[in-house]
């Protein structure tokens, strides 16, 4: 019995020959919803000088960002929550900021800016929303960078909110800037009443800044290079028509034919003695002329 304790407790303590190795441990981090990668990287320089502090000038920025939005920010998916509105096609509408909108790109980036013949000013074309893919984000104002930095915490539903929040405030401000200057005075008809002043919130950084999706829609670009190209296009698809329809290779069959009769060798020799004649004419024919002019 003794030994026998004595064989179980050796046996208990036995150590596994690789134990005290160095391992290596794989951790995959998670994905989706609780991903810890990163999703948004930017490049921001900023600078300042002497005489900028004197005169209260802004500093002088540059940023550049890069945005990956996950497709659980723009769609409704399982062990996520949905969102609130959402489209025929499934995506969720989340507009894009306003440097981000039609209205306000280039034209070469898919810029569609209409007039509003009624105020004279620019009225909203179509809108554009939030989509699975990265976004290139640019600007060159020190509030750009500002509000790219401060939203970074914030979801796109809570970008969206933030934004509409922002551009109520901004045009209630534009109409009380409108109504001080009408000279108007506030009464009970109009939302003015005593003195009610709306915050200022500043000026509106998006005509310093570009919000483009990747990759670049070219087709606005190529454009003007197709209209171009255009009757080249045309020129090379009628040539090769005839190719494969056989005309040229008839035209060919034809040419080769007619170069060993005599009537290359004709056509030739009477263009050669029209042309001779012609000279040999032409100081006859100024002659007669200013014969015909003397009275």
């Amino acid at each position: 019995m003794a030994s026998t304790t004595k064989s179980q407790s050796q046996q208990s303590s036995r150590t596994v020959i690789f134990a005290n190795f160095p391992t290596i441990k794989v951790i995959e981090p998670p994905k989706g919803t609780f991903s810890t990668r990163n999703d948004q990287w930017c490049l921001t320089y900023c600078s300042q000088n002497v005489s900028g502090r004197i005169h209260g000038k802004p500093p002088w920025c540059r940023s550049i960002c890069l945005r990956k939005v996950f497709t659980h920010e723009v769609r409704n998916i399982l062990q996520y929550k949905s969102h609130k509105v959402v489209g025929p096609d499934g995506k969720a509408l989340y507009p894009l900021p306003n440097e981000g909108q039609p209205i306000n790109l280039p034209w070469y980036f898919g810029g569609k800016p209409s007039d509003d013949p009624e105020h004279g000013r620019k009225s909203p074309a179509d809108t554009k929303y939030w989509e699975e893919g990265f976004y290139l984000r640019k600007t060159n104002s020190y509030l750009g960078v500002y509000e790219t930095i401060s939203t970074m915490p914030n979801s796109l539903p809570q970008q969206a909110k933030f934004n509409a929040v922002r551009q109520a405030r901004r045009s209630r401000w534009k109409d009380y800037q409108e109504f001080l200057r009408s000279g108007q005075q506030p009464t009970e008809e109009n939302k003015w009443l005593g003195r009610i002043v709306p915050p200022n919130i500043g000026p509106d950084s998006s005509p310093h800044s570009l919000l483009v999706h990747l990759p670049l829609d070219t087709e606005p670009f190529l454009e003007p290079v197709y209209q171009l190209l255009r009757p080249a296009r045309l020129s090379l698809q009628l040539l090769h028509e005839n190719f494969t329809e056989g005309h040229l290779q008839k035209f060919a069959v034809r040419v080769w034919d007619k170069a060993w009769t005599a009537e290359p060798f004709t056509l030739a020799s009477r263009a050669a003695n029209f042309g001779y004649e012609q000279w040999k004419n032409k100081g006859k024919d100024s002659d007669d002329d200013d014969k015909e002019k003397d009275p």
